[in-house]
């Protein structure tokens, strides 16, 4: 009874319980275990014209990412800002070369690693030029024969 005397109408500087279970909630406090998080910060105009500059460089939001530190997503935004296109779709002649070497029996991923781009964007253009696509080199050699498409 004494106990809840005290906090039915507390004197100034007297914290209630409630606001105790509050302040020890795991949402509330500083966590260290997040130590990975690092706080947004602004680029100075010369250091997103830097990144700007060097996509137009490697032509790969992922390498400029990576290279500056920033999310790919930022980078795009920064391209975007800029009027840069930073879409990386084959043309209709990238298409044709893939569909020739694959043909040749190359892989998705060999080509991909020549004409610059990932070997599911390869496999995107192929099946777009209704090219049966083989199975992977690890299916095959579990016994499984024969095209997937």
């Amino acid at each position: 009874m004494h106990l809840i005397q005290v906090y039915s109408n507390p004197a100034p500087g007297i914290v209630a319980p409630q606001d105790l279970i509050f302040r020890s909630s795991p949402r509330n406090q500083e966590s260290s275990t997040t130590g990975t998080r690092r706080r947004a910060r602004q680029l100075r105009a010369d250091e997103a014209e830097a990144v700007a500059k060097r996509y137009l460089a490697v032509r790969s939001v992922r390498t400029v990412a990576a290279e500056f530190g920033l999310s790919r997503t930022t980078v795009a935004r920064i391209l975007s800002d800029r009027g840069i296109d930073a879409s990386r779709r084959m043309t209709e002649g990238q298409i044709a070369i893939a569909v020739e070497l694959y043909e040749s029996g190359q892989s998705s991923a060999v080509i991909g690693k020549q004409l610059g781009f990932d070997n599911h964007t390869i496999l995107k253009g192929l099946r777009s030029r209704g090219v049966r696509i083989r199975l992977a080199a690890a299916q095959r050699r579990e016994g499984d024969s024969g095209s997937v498409s």
